[in-house]
This record gives C-alpha cells, sequence and structure tokens, in this order.
C-alpha cells in the first residue's frame, strides 16, 4: 500500500501553476484535429446523393445545437476535467464517474479500432492498389505485420500525447493542416478528374439527394456515421485550466471550428457526389481509396509520388486527431481518479510534461489488446478489411455515443441547479432553448446508441459475420465497460476512506474550485 507521503503528493504535486498554453487559434487547430474524421468521410459520401441530406439535416438538428450546448457549459464551468466536473455538479460523484469511463475508454477502442485499420487501408490503397490484399501472402501474415504496424501507430499516439501541451498544441495543427491539405488535395483531382471527362457513367442528379435508403440502413448505417462525424467538439474543454481565457475564448474558438468543420465534411462529400459517377461513389468507400480513384489524372510518375507521400500524411494526420483525444480524455479521467471515482494511480501527471502519464499508458494498453483481439477475429474468420471497419466501427461509436448520454443532461440540470453561475455564453432562447439543443442531442444519441447494440440486419451483412458474433462483441464490450466503471469506483472510494482515517484531506466535501484562475492538473 503506498504510503501517506507519496499520496499527500499525489493531491497537490500539478496544484498552483499558472501557465496558460492555449489561445483561440489554438483551440481551433486543437479541436479540428481532435474533431474532423476523416476515417468516416469516404464512408459517408458511399451512400450517394442521399448523403448531402443527411449531413445537412444532422448538422442542422444535432451538430449546431450540440455546439451550443457545449460552448455554455464549456465558459460557464471552464475546469480541467470538464465533463467529469459537470457530471459530479449535476448527478453525483458516480453519475460523473459513468460518464468519464465511457468518454475515457471510447478513445481506445478507436485507436485500436477503426483508426488503425483506417491506416491499413491507406497502406493498402494507397501502395499496393488493392485493400483486399494480404501482407506475406496469407492471413497468418497479414495477421502479424498488420499487428506490429498498429503497435507502432498506437504506441507514437500515446508517446505524442504524454508530451507537454505547448508541444502538443503545435502537433495539433500540424495534424489539423494535414487533415485540411488532404480534403483540399481530393477536391481538387476531383474536379479535374470531372473537367477530363475521366467521370464516365451515370451522374448524380438533385432528385438522388433525396433519401432514398431504408429506415433500416438509415438508423443503423447512415445516422451512426453521421453523428460519429459531428462528436469531439468538447475535448477542448477538458484543459480549459490551459485556455488564457476560457470564458471568450472556448465559444469564439467553437464558432470558427465549428463553420470550418462544417465545409471540410460538405464540400468534399458534394465533390464525390456530383463530380463521380455513381459507380464511382459507390466504390469510394474510404477518403483513400477516393483519392486513389481520382489520381489517374496526374502523370504517372507524379501518381506513384503522391500516392506514396499521402500515406504518411495521412498517419500523421490521424496519429494527432488521435494524440488530441487521449490529451483530453485522460485528462479527465485523471481528474476523476484524482476526486477518488476511480483509483489513484490513474491520477499520476508526470511533473516534466504535466501529461496524466498512467491513464495515457492505460490507454495504450488498451487499445493494443482490442487492436489484437479484432485483427484475430476477423483473420481467423471469413472477414475482409472492410468488415473489419464495420465490426470495429460498431463497438467504438457506440461506446463513444453512450457517453454523450451523460454529458447532454448537464445543462439542463446545471440550469437549475446552479441558476447564478456566470454564464458569458447562454444558448439563445432561455430555457425553453436550452431544453430543446438538449432533447434534439439526446434524441439522436439515444437512437443511435439503441441501433448500434442491435443493428438491423443489413450491417450484420456487411461486416460479414453471424449476428451472434457481432451483437455479442458490442453487449460484452458494454459489460465489461461497466464493470470496470463499478470496480474501479468502489476502488477509488475504499482508497478515500484509508486516506481519511490517515489524516489526508481528500477534497471530497470541499466546495468546485474555479480552475479558470487556478490550473487543477
Amino acid at each position: 500500500m503506498e504510503n501517506v507521503e507519496n499520496r499527500a503528493t499525489i493531491l497537490t504535486q500539478t496544484k498552483g501553476r499558472q501557465r496558460r498554453a492555449l489561445g483561440v487559434r489554438d483551440l481551433v487547430f486543437y479541436t479540428i484535429a481532435g474533431s474532423l474524421g476523416l476515417d468516416t468521410l469516404g464512408a459517408a459520401a458511399s451512400y450517394g446523393g442521399q448523403a448531402l441530406f443527411w449531413v445537412l439535416l444532422v448538422g442542422l438538428t444535432f451538430y449546431i445545437p450540440y455546439q451550443m450546448l457545449t460552448a455554455e457549459l464549456g465558459s460557464t464551468f471552464p475546469r480541467a476535467g470538464s465533463i467529469y466536473e459537470w457530471g459530479k455538479m449535476s448527478g453525483g460523484r458516480f453519475y460523473a464517474a459513468i460518464a468519464a469511463m465511457l468518454y475515457w475508454i471510447a478513445n481506445p477502442l478507436w485507436i485500436g479500432g477503426t483508426m488503425f485499420v483506417t491506416v491499413i487501408t491507406a497502406i493498402k490503397v494507397l501502395w499496393f492498389g488493392n485493400p483486399n490484399m494480404l501482407f506475406g501472402g496469407n492471413k497468418v501474415n497479414d495477421a502479424l505485420i498488420t499487428i506490429v504496424i498498429a503497435l507502432v501507430f498506437i504506441w507514437s499516439i500515446m508517446g505524442s500525447a504524454m508530451t507537454p501541451i505547448s508541444i502538443n498544441k503545435r502537433l495539433s495543427a500540424l495534424g489539423a493542416g494535414a487533415k485540411l491539405g488532404l480534403i483540399a488535395i481530393f477536391v481538387l483531382l476531383a474536379l479535374a478528374f470531372f473537367i477530363s471527362g475521366h467521370a464516365t457513367g451515370t451522374h448524380m442528379t438533385v432528385h438522388d439527394l433525396l433519401p432514398s435508403s431504408t429506415l433500416a440502413i438509415i438508423v443503423s448505417g447512415i445516422l451512426p456515421v453521421m453523428i460519429f462525424k459531428w462528436q469531439g467538439f468538447e475535448v477542448q474543454v477538458n484543459v480549459g485550466d490551459e485556455v488564457g481565457d476560457p470564458q471568450h475564448d472556448v465559444p469564439r474558438s467553437m464558432l470558427l471550428t465549428g463553420g470550418l468543420a462544417f465545409l471540410a465534411y460538405v464540400i468534399p462529400i458534394t465533390v464525390t457526389i456530383f463530380a463521380l459517377s455513381k459507380t464511382q461513389v459507390v466504390g469510394s468507400s474510404g477518403l483513400m481509396q477516393a483519392i486513389s480513384n481520382v489520381t489517374i489524372v496526374l502523370p504517372a510518375p507524379i501518381a506513384l509520388f503522391l500516392r506514396f507521400v499521402l500515406v504518411p500524411v495521412f498517419v500523421v494526420a490521424l496519429g494527432a486527431s488521435g494524440a488530441t483525444w487521449m490529451i483530453s480524455a485522460n485528462r479527465a479521467y485523471a481528474v476523476t481518479a484524482r476526486d477518488y471515482a476511480a483509483p489513484r494511480m490513474l491520477a499520476r501527471f508526470d511533473q516534466r510534461t504535466e501529461a496524466p502519464r498512467n491513464a495515457i499508458i492505460a490507454s495504450g494498453v488498451i487499445a493494443t489488446i482490442v487492436m489484437i483481439l479484432a485483427v484475430t477475429i476477423n483473420s481467423f474468420t471469413a472477414g475482409t478489411l472492410q468488415s473489419l471497419f464495420t465490426l470495429v466501427l460498431g463497438f467504438t461509436v457506440s461506446v463513444n455515443t453512450l457517453a454523450y448520454l451523460f454529458i447532454f443532461p448537464d445543462l439542463i440540470l446545471l440550469r437549475f441547479k446552479q441558476p447564478d453561475a456566470p454564464r458569458p455564453y447562454r444558448v439563445p432562447g432561455g430555457l425553453a432553448g436550452a431544453w430543446i439543443v438538449t432533447i434534439l442531442s439526446m434524441f439522436y444519441t439515444i437512437l443511435v446508441s439503441y441501433f448500434l447494440l442491435f443493428p438491423t440486419s443489413n450491417v450484420i451483412k456487411a461486416a460479414n459475420v453471424s449476428r451472434a458474433v457481432y451483437e455479442s462483441t458490442q453487449l460484452i464490450t458494454l459489460g465489461i465497460i461497466l464493470l470496470l466503471t463499478v470496480g474501479f469506483y468502489l476502488w477509488g472510494r475504499r482508497e478515500r476512506q484509508q486516506d481519511e482515517r490517515n489524516g489526508i484531506t481528500t477534497g471530497s466535501d470541499q466546495p468546485h474550485e474555479d480552475t479558470s484562475t487556478r490550473r487543477q492538473c
């Protein structure tokens, strides 16, 4: 058992630091790096002309309300580990612990799931021209090489997340620039592809923009991808203690980021839909596949060079995204552990980098386990790279989306519980406006969560596994997470009781500190 002196050190080692590293521009790049998803951009466009309709509808009825909700909470309560702190003020320590666990663990599931699959896809598509090729010529070698590549990718992200915010914000800026650059390259190539006459076949018309899929595909395929694309604009609020003027910088940065991200989604999807033929759109199931399809407009040597260079650029873009989420989610969970709602060892911050070292290492271990399990399950069944992506996308999106079921209600709960808190930004429309944005955000979250856990037959078919395998993957993963949440919470509570017996002030009965004026972690 740790001695009293070490326990006291954990409580105080990171307090009192005044350096503020993030301004509005930093927050914009930070959020773009974390929230602009390249791994689902092609998947959205592959639904055809109706994709534009769904992007616009979900953008207006989910994305904008979600942004307004987060902007009010983030500017009113700018605390380190905000999603935990909001939950604690709203529903108590255990309620907050559930939100923090789901939010934290969703990220290693994502990095060890769809993100590494996207990297493998980019390598196979751009360097070898075939997403279904096997490294080493057979499934065993392919699995082993895939695992090695994924391990390097995963632990590079963890290493990046352990750098100081002052350095990591530069990595985020680099990643945001790489993402926007990749989108710009695709848009320019796609337009050249269309103008040069390579886009042969039947093209989309205005009529094709109308919803055409069955309700089953909409609720279990299209909407989950769209909702997942819009998530992540609260990554900046979990580092609210690093922001120079969070009450004003958070709303301003969210407005700028929201507009930029909206254009970064709508423009490439629109270009894909109208510049490529219907057959070519369906074949562009990922951004790298879409770029590969349009590089034929370039001279062969230039196209070959571009395809080679784009892979490391793409990896940097995804890695920066993963590192940004790692910083945000792990700081939130470290704050959770510091408040004895999780094991205290996860509350340790590196004194040199101020990064939540132990929580990040734990995330890396989880991502590694998930990756190995996903590759093994897929390699020794009838799965393909596309079915692997579908399988891991399911539990990644479901866990990540479930976290918001415990975050979105905080707006209304804190409006009632802390009505006099200064609110530099308020959701327009008073209390009615707050209810509207909360209801809209919760509606999509509940709908998507249900159909991800209990998908329709077309999703099962796309994953190329049986319903029993698919649903057990989702439900067993969720069950383990819930047991882990309870176990970690009880572990933290026992440590709090021990510290109280040893005379260490736990802070469990102290009022919440305002981290807009003092660093908490």
